[in-house]
């Protein structure tokens, strides 16, 4: 009972000490912000076993002044069996295809670790492979960005223009 008295002013004394939250600490700009919101993320699974793990940024709707011709994505792939000691490696190179809308991308370019567009993905790790990949302009506003490979599977991340 004597706890609780103490412990009641206590809790009253300092709640009301706290002027900002945990989440002003972690402040980002506008692009940062809506990178955030862009990303996508997707695996591919057969068996019960992990064999890709797809994510992308839409790059048009995070940077819409430096993107606009095109649709334009970075996207970061890990490969269940992948050969590391190979720094860059072609992203179909393990039997996969990246198209939106069902159509092939006109520049599948392999972002090294201090090309300046990895700053934008929110997902940075070792195991990743990055690439920058552009498409024509799309007519419709339904965006599905698609990894395939015919042996393992599928995985199709959504967008709206």
């Amino acid at each position: 009972m004597r706890f609780s008295w103490i412990a009641i002013p206590a809790l009253l004394l300092f709640s009301g000490c706290a002027q900002k939250g945990a989440f002003d600490l972690f402040k980002m700009d506008e692009t940062h912000e809506r990178a955030v919101e862009q990303l996508r993320s997707g695996s591919i699974v057969l068996s019960l076993e992990t064999k890709a793990i797809f994510s992308s940024l839409y790059l048009n709707k995070t940077d819409p002044l430096k993107y606009n011709e095109g649709e334009n994505f970075i996207v970061s792939v890990y490969f269940e069996k992948d050969d590391r000691t190979n720094k860059v490696r072609a992203l179909e190179s393990n039997g996969y295809t990246v198209s939106l809308n069902g159509k092939k991308s006109t520049l599948i370019e392999p972002l090294d670790d201090k090309d300046p567009r990895r700053s934008f993905m929110p997902i940075q790790n070792d195991w990743n492979r990055y690439y920058f990949i552009r498409f024509n302009s799309e007519l419709n506003s339904s965006l599905s960005l698609r990894l395939e490979n015919n042996q393992t599977g599928k995985v199709v991340l959504k967008y709206q223009k």
